[in-house]
């Protein structure tokens, strides 16, 4: 088996305030296979924005990078060198921010921003790196791009400034993309349009994208793998298939019970974990989730192991795989799979056009 493109091991990452430390990542190991869609779902506070930027090394003050491993082609990331760092940055790893409004410099031109970005990474002249910007814009479905590439971004949408975003950190071809919240704040229209937009481009540039979201129904359109992360910590991991059907720990489940259900007929109310997620000023030193589970016992005061549910599936409690029915087999209720369910369609027609349909503006 080759070496993944990025391992990340025991990533401890603190902020120092004024109440006191917050342990925001609490040692996160994961891997991003070369080609891979991982998605990263939680609550907000779970620690997956944070887990991003701490591989990049943009943690900002008061935050710190307290211990860990982070390798990206077999190089550790937290031992380079401001240079080094900043050859990676954006070259061979770029980053998609949350709100494509405050990433993009709003007095200055969207043309200009991307031809910068060229020039630096590529060493394109001025007039080679303009014209890789409005085929790169192109790409990404914007329209009369030999026009756009002259304005500024308060005259694109939302959906069309996320474009930008996307054509910008693909410009010079990253090994791996890191899209935070890519669809936050979009109508369902656009989302649909920029996750299919996503998967294309990988499909068709084999770069690799870790995907940061709260929505289970974007990470069942695009992802192969699923880490689900709770109070800093990794609950579980696996493939879409092992998440949506054989989920084993209670965050996940209580996670894909509170998913709607599209189905003719039926109305059910939505079930809501109950209670609030753990204060990382004070952590707690068992199971992060224990307060909030419905299936805690006094074990779960020490902190769990992770338990192998199957060859790429594993999850962090002690009791996992000891339930014979599944959450996503109770979800599927015999019609469909839990996966359509998260999608929000109800067959697999429905499914194709929403991740392969083409882009509209």
């Amino acid at each position: 088996m080759t070496e993944p493109l990025l391992a990340v091991q025991q990533l401890q990452t603190s902020f120092h305030t004024q109440a006191g430390e917050v342990q925001s990542v609490r040692g996160v190991s994961f891997t991003v296979r070369e080609g891979d869609i991982v998605g990263i779902v939680g609550e907000s506070g779970s620690g997956k924005t944070i887990t991003a930027k701490s591989i990049l090394r943009l943690i900002p003050s008061p935050g710190v990078i307290k211990g860990g491993v982070v390798q990206f082609r077999g190089e550790d990331m937290l031992k380079m060198s401001e240079r080094r760092l900043r050859e990676v940055r954006g070259n061979q790893i770029a980053m998609i921010s949350q709100d494509p409004m405050t990433a993009l410099n709003p007095v200055v031109k969207i043309g200009t921003q991307l031809v910068e970005v060229l020039r630096r990474h590529r060493k394109l002249s001025r007039a080679e790196a303009r014209q890789k910007a409005i085929e790169l814009l192109r790409q990404v479905g914007i329209t009369s791009p030999e026009k756009r590439i002259d304005q500024y971004p308060h005259e694109f949408s939302g959906g069309m400034r996320q474009r930008v975003m996307i054509a910008m950190a693909l410009s010079c071809e990253p090994d791996l993309l890191i899209a935070d919240e890519p669809t936050t704040a979009l109508d369902v229209t656009i989302q649909a349009q920029i996750l299919s937009l996503m998967k294309r481009l990988s499909d068709t540039t084999k770069t690799s994208i870790l995907l940061i979201t709260h929505d289970l129904g974007v990470v069942a359109q695009v992802c192969t793998r699923i880490i689900v992360m709770y109070g800093g910590l990794i609950m579980e991991e696996g493939t879409v298939e092992d998440i949506f059907e054989r989920p084993q720990h209670p965050y996940t489940k209580g996670l894909l019970r509170s998913i709607p259900r599209v189905q003719e007929g039926e109305r059910e109310r939505l079930m809501a974990i109950d209670g609030s997620p753990p204060d990382l000023l004070h952590p707690p030193t068992g199971c992060p989730f224990m307060e909030r589970c419905a299936v805690a016992t006094e074990r779960c005061h020490e902190l769990p192991l992770y338990v192998e549910a199957g060859p790429s599936h594993r999850a962090l409690c002690w009791y996992a795989g000891q339930e014979e029915a599944s959450v996503g087999d109770r979800l599927a209720n015999g019609s469909g799979t839990s996966i359509k369910i998260a999608l929000g369609v109800t067959d697999e027609t429905a499914v194709h056009e929403e991740v392969g349909g083409h882009e509209h503006e």
